[in-house]
């Protein structure tokens, strides 16, 4: 796993080398071969951080549902914008259990202080709200300053539990239950048409943006983990992208404020790092 170190200062040097547009748009990120290969995954901006965990068996840890459940791939971009991600997934947000939301915790604490609400209370389906999963809040696109999050029906891998209380449950928030509305970011998503990646099946893909004007100046020079799953958490998958743990990346920071991350930035794009 890798960290992603967020400044004011970052924020404004950072810039994708293609513009992401929130609009469901998948080739924004990644440029599928058309023909399913394994560097499908591959995102278009190499200093873009991302983690791909397509899998084709019917366990996916700590659930099971195989494609239908399978937690793809999740990538990150940081902008003058705020805070870009996306994810590919099997899983129909139209059946059973939908999704969940995209949660940040910043500070790598297992804290998730921010969730951009993916599909909100009125897509969640009906059928399972003995296991909460109606109780969802909030819209599209929709940001949170969280005091409270759903969890899936595991305690941990194998172990079933309809009302999960253990620290693995809490590492994998499904939605938000409770907490401040900031504000609207924005939100959008699609199903994949033609083949992604080597192992087949059906793809949908999602996209949101957390504004950087919603994000407490406390949390902009700490590390975040981004991290995603569906209702149930049967399948989840995060990435926390690191850019202070390179040791060239270390003396930058003496060159002097400005300078130091714009050297660090182009020493990134150099190099391949986000």
């Amino acid at each position: 796993m890798n960290r992603y170190l967020i400044t004011p200062a970052l924020l404004l040097c950072l810039s994708p080398a293609q513009a992401i547009t929130i609009d469901g748009d998948w080739s924004d990120w990644i440029n599928p071969s058309g023909n399913g290969q394994a560097d499908d995954w591959n995102p278009i901006d190499p200093s873009l951080k991302y983690q791909v965990e397509d899998q084709s068996t019917n366990y996916l840890d700590p659930g099971y549902g195989g494609q239908v459940y399978d937690a793809e791939a999740i990538y990150v971009d940081a902008s003058p914008d705020g805070i870009a991600v996306a994810v590919f997934t099997g899983r129909n947000p139209k059946y059973g259990y939908p999704w969940g939301d995209i949660a940040l915790d910043f500070g790598m604490d297992g804290t998730f202080e921010y969730g951009l609400v993916t599909w909100g209370y009125e897509g969640y389906a009906t059928r399972d709200n003995q296991h909460h999963r109606g109780e969802g809040i909030g819209s599209p696109g929709d940001v949170y300053r969280v005091d409270d999050w759903l969890l899936g029906i595991w305690d941990a891998p194998d172990d079933h539990n309809d009302n999960p209380t253990s620290d693995y449950a809490k590492a994998h928030p499904t939605a938000v239950k409770s907490g401040t509305l900031l504000g609207s970011g924005q939100f959008a998503y699609s199903k994949v048409t033609g083949p992604l990646g080597e192992l087949g099946g059906d793809h949908w893909f999602m996209e949101g943006l957390i504004p950087a004007s919603l994000i407490d100046p406390q949390f902009q020079d700490q590390a975040f983990l981004a991290h995603w799953t569906m209702g149930c958490a049967n399948d989840w998958i995060q990435v926390d992208p690191v850019i202070n743990s390179v040791p060239e990346a270390s003396a930058l920071w003496l060159i002097g404020p400005g300078l130091g991350l714009a050297a660090l930035v182009g020493w990134r794009r150099r190099n391949g790092q986000g």
